[in-house]
This record gives C-alpha cells, sequence and structure tokens, in this order.
C-alpha cells in the first residue's frame, strides 16, 4: 500500500512524504527546492520530488493523507480557544478586544476550501490527520519501541488550535490521553522571547537556547513561574501570559513581555525561558510517565527541537530512553500523517525504527560529474577518498560534503555536511563568518560509535536519539581536551553519534581522521549559507562552496580542493 502524506496548512515547512507498506522510503520539504526557507507554499514540488524519490507515480498512490484538519474539523478546537478567550479577557482589555474583533472570521472561515494537489492526486481516496496526532504518529511509528507501553507527547507553538497533545502508544495504535489549549502554548511564549532579543521566530530559538547558558534565568525565571499555574495545564497561563501567546509576535504580546523581561540582560532573558521552559515541561511528562506507567518516551514537535531540554527528559528518573524524531518540526508532519493513515487502514502499524535520515534527492555519480563539468572546476577522484579528506581535515582544513540521499529534518548527518577538526575554540567564529551565521552556541561534533561513551559519559548505544543530533550530553575531560570547540560555556555537546552501517562513507572519514589524529570527532554543520536551506542537488553543493570558499569539497566520489 503506497500512501502519500502532505503537510500543506501549516505555517512553515510544507513537506510530501511516501510511505510503502509502512515503511518511510522518502521525504522532502518545498523548502529545499524552492530554496525559500521555512516555505508553506502548497508542495506540489515536493511531491514531486517524493514521488520520484519513492520511483511510484501518483496514478499508484493509494491514499492521500493530510497533516491538519478541515476548516470544519478544526471547530471544536476553536470553540474551546475562544471559550478560554473569554475567560482570561475578564483580566485583559486587549483579549478582550481581540476576542470580540474575531468574532467574524470565526465564522467565514469555516467556507475556505482546502487546496488540492494537482493531476490524478486530486481524485484519489484522501483522510485528514489533526496536527498533533500526526507529530505523535511521526514520533511513534518511527520509535525503536515496538512492543511497549511508551508516551507519546507532541509540543510545538500551535496546530490546529492546540499546542501539544499526549497519547500512550501500545499495540501499533496511539491512543488520546490529553490535548492542551492554544493560549497556553510555551512554545509560543518561548517564540515571543525570541522575537524580544530580536531574532526570527520559528527559525531562531535554537540561538535563544545558546545564549541562555550565558545568563542567570533570575528573576525572570520567578517573574513567570507567578503567572502560572503549575499544577493545572488545562489552565496553565494567567491573562498576561495568554495575552503573550495570543499575539506573540504582535505589540500587544511584547508589551506585555517587556515589562516581565524589564531591567534584564538579553542573556538574562534567554536563561530564564530555558529554565522555565525546562522546569515546567520536565515535571510535567515525569508526572505523565507516572501516570501511564511508562518508562519509554517518543515526542515530536518544534518544543523538542529544544535539545537541552530533552537531555533533562532523558535523565529523568522514570525515563530509561527517548526518541526525538528527527524531523520533529512541521516538516515531519507530512509523514505523521502517513503514519497514521496506514495505521488506521491496516488495524496498527508496529513501531520499527527509522533506521537514517537519508530519504531526499540524490546526489550521485552521474550528476556530480555533470555538475563538475558544467562548473569548470578542477577535480579528482581519489582512489582512497576518506584517507585523503581525513588528512585535510588533520591539516585544518575545512571541507563539505555532498553525497547520496539528502537528509531529512532540519540536521546534516553526514550527505550535505561541512566538517573540520575541532581543536580550536576560534573555529566557532570564523566559520560563522564564511557561512554569514550569527550563533551563539558551538558546532556540534560527530563522534564515532565506539568512542561515544569516552567523549559523553551519560550516552548509552540505545541512545537512538543521538544518531540523529537531537539531544545534548555533558563532555568529558577527554573531551575538554580534543574537541573544545565542540563543547559549550555550559559542557554540554550535541553529538552526531555515526554508526559505519549508518553511513559507511561518512563515518570512514571520521575513523580514519581517528587514525590519523588520536581525535575520533569533527564537527559537522550543515552545508548552507546563512537563511538559505541546506544544499540539494551538485550544483547547489558547488554554488556553496564556492560562496563560503572552502578548502574543499567532496562531490560523491569526486574532490574538488580549492587552489592555494
Amino acid at each position: 500500500m503506497i500512501i502519500l502524506g502532505i503537510n500543506d496548512v501549516g505555517h512553515h515547512n510544507s513537506a510530501a512524504s511516501i510511505v510503502i507498506d509502512g515503511q518511510l522510503v522518502a521525504s522532502i520539504e518545498e523548502e529545499r527546492i524552492s530554496r525559500i526557507k521555512m516555505d508553506n507554499a502548497y508542495p506540489h514540488q515536493a511531491i514531486a520530488e517524493a514521488l520520484a524519490i519513492a520511483g511510484v507515480t501518483a496514478e499508484q498512490v493509494d491514499v492521500v493523507a493530510l497533516a491538519g484538519l478541515s476548516r470544519w474539523d478544526q471547530k471544536p478546537y476553536v470553540d474551546t480557544l475562544f471559550k478560554y478567550m473569554a475567560k482570561v479577557a475578564k483580566q485583559e482589555p486587549d483579549i478582550k478586544k481581540f476576542y470580540w474583533n474575531q468574532q467574524p472570521a470565526r465564522l467565514t472561515r469555516l467556507f475556505k476550501q482546502r487546496q488540492k494537489p494537482a493531476g490524478v492526486l486530486a481524485d484519489k481516496p484522501t483522510q485528514t490527520v489533526e496536527h498533533h496526532l500526526a507529530h505523535a504518529a511521526s514520533a511513534y511509528y518511527a520509535s525503536p519501541f515496538a512492543d511497549e507501553r511508551v508516551a507519546v507527547i507532541s509540543l510545538d507553538g500551535v496546530g490546529d488550535f492546540s499546542w501539544g497533545s499526549v497519547w500512550l502508544g501500545e499495540h501499533g495504535k496511539l491512543q488520546q490521553i490529553e490535548y492542551l489549549p492554544y493560549l497556553n502554548s510555551i512554545g509560543l511564549l518561548y517564540s515571543a522571547v525570541t522575537i524580544y532579543l530580536g531574532f526570527k521566530a520559528t527559525r531562531h530559538e535554537g540561538k535563544v537556547l545558546g545564549l541562555a547558558a550565558f545568563g542567570n534565568p533570575e528573576p525572570l525565571l520567578s517573574r513567570l513561574l507567578a503567572h502560572t499555574n503549575q499544577t493545572d495545564w488545562a489552565n496553565l497561563f494567567d491573562a498576561r501570559l495568554a495575552r503573550i501567546a495570543l499575539q506573540f509576535a504582535k505589540e500587544v504580546g511584547q508589551s506585555a513581555l517587556r515589562e516581565l523581561c524589564e531591567g534584564l540582560s538579553q542573556e538574562d532573558v534567554a536563561a530564564g525561558i530555558q529554565a522555565y521552559t525546562e522546569h515546567l515541561i520536565c515535571a510535567w511528562i515525569q508526572l505523565q510517565a507516572q501516570q501511564l506507567g511508562v518508562n519509554k518516551l517518543a515526542v515530536a514537535g518544534g518544543v523538542f527541537a529544544n535539545v537541552k531540554l530533552n537531555q533533562r527528559l532523558l535523565a529523568l528518573p522514570e525515563i530509561d530512553n527517548i526518541y526525538v524524531h528527527p524531523n520533529m518540526g512541521d516538516g515531519g508532519l507530512a509523514t505523521g500523517a502517513a503514519y497514521e493513515v496506514y495505521s488506521r487502514l491496516q488495524n496498527g502499524l508496529t513501531p520499527k525504527l527509522q533506521p537514517h535520515v537519508y530519504l531526499g534527492t540524490e546526489i550521485n555519480r552521474e550528476n556530480a560529474l555533470a555538475a563538475l563539468e558544467k562548473s569548470g572546476l578542477a577535480y579528482s577522484e581519489p582512489e582512497n577518498l576518506s584517507y585523503r579528506v581525513a588528512e585535510l581535515l588533520a591539516a585544518g582544513k575545512v571541507v563539505a560534503r555532498a553525497a547520496g540521499k539528502m537528509e531529512y529534518g532540519p540536521r546534516a548527518l553526514g550527505n550535505r555536511t561541512v566538517m573540520a577538526a575541532c581543536h580550536d575554540k576560534s573555529i566557532n567564529q570564523w566559520l560563522n563568518e564564511k557561512f554569514a551565521r550569527t550563533e551563539f552556541m558551538p558546532f556540534a561534533p560527530v563522534i564515532i560509535e565506539e568512542q561515544a561513551h569516552a567523549y559523553f559519559p551519560d550516552w548509552r548505544e540505545h541512545h537512538v536519539a543521538a544518531r540523529f543530533m537531537t539531544l545534548t550530553y555533558d563532555a568529558s575531560s577527554v573531551a575538554q581536551r580534543n574537541i573544545p570547540a565542540a563543547v559549550h560555556v555550559d559542557n554540554t555537546a550535541r553529538p552526531q553519534v555515526i554508526r559505519r552501517v549508518d553511513n559507511p562513507a561518512y563515518y570512514d572519514i571520521i575513523n580514519d581522521y581517528y587514525r590519523l589524529t588520536g581525535v575520533a570527532s569533527v564537527i559537522n554543520t550543515s552545508f548552507n549559507m546563512h537563511e538559505e536551506p541546506i544544499v540539494r542537488t551538485a550544483e547547489e553543493a558547488i554554488l556553496a562552496f564556492q560562496a563560503a570558499q572552502l578548502d574543499a569539497l567532496v562531490l560523491d566520489g569526486f574532490l574538488i580542493e580549492q587552489a592555494v
């Protein structure tokens, strides 16, 4: 059975995925093709590309799975929002004004039709999957927890007028436990702080996370908690915080936030919102695990892009292991919708770990060679490519690798990656300058699995989340000595633990570097210029290589070295 999953109604990251007989075989976001970061246009190009990657035609698709409810099916969630809004409006005149201004749109929005995919797909059987159920399905069905009871949590800014949900995953099905009302969104509060600090919401929350390590969480943490009902997540925010969540990007929300942050440095504001997020979500998930009687956790949604939060969750005494869906943001909704529809039609789908994220457009020998010939660049085809690249890295060179299928999700994991030695902390400044980036966290390291425990003592082989660079670990003295450029000021790092079975060519480079230097890790950062999506094609890889003036580029089996 072939299911096409589509995310087409979100605010960002429209995407398409193909699931065949319960297995994810292709997925790509529209941004990777349009080159518009976090593109939310209808994913016509992504649909066509996903079908091509999977090797199937539109005619062969059995069912189209749409992430996100229709306007009419959203009505109960909208009604819940307005009921909550009416309650908090008694304390906040701005919410009351918004409430009455939105009444006409509350009705007229119900009649807006959803766009359909092109051609024969428009007439295919279609099922819709609620936003947070799609997130939950992406986490549960791709997890390694096949025969276990699993707490499945989705948390993000907002989707289908909720900001989160709780599910029990068991016997290949998801049982709904709880939905969280929109105006209590910690995700939107974090985005409001992102804007307040001068960054872009939904793009730069990671910069807030990095900045937080330089600050003091007090007094903002206490100020926020004073407006929070920690024991009732259905009424988590008081009217002041609800006002921020309701219009987090506008003056109504930002003015309320400014009052809370008065007199505080940027670093202390970032530290305060990060501590608040960790404190509340960890305590709440701890309670969920206790009530459900589980010790495994599968999560998705943009909140779980917060790698420090994920480290805290894994450290909870109730939690033995955590799986973070590698494309935890809205780009993963197409996958979750396809999984959920397949499960419905087959009366369940036993979870099976998605072993890798190489699900996108492929750079192979043929198209790499064509791009090189067109560029006029000199190139070689070394017999022992991995050793030659390791030599370059050991000599202090910066090397990009664009080979095989493009990664699914926000993390580059070897196939669209830039590598460099990380013994010199100054690399964070000058490499950021090459890519026109402004970051507060160090670059993340990739490390061969055999040495992961020596560098990150809390890492365990069953921590599959670390294969996808979705959580941080405390760094050992070995890591602090050997890879200081990859260790943050709070002594944590966000590693990709690479196994040879997952990506032999990439692994061999790191392993050869280890043999040459005695250091089992190098920097791995995504291959793209600032505010651009990760490169997709061989042509884009060459352009980015030239724009950043890197030392070398691996393009499939070819090597291009910058003339000295």
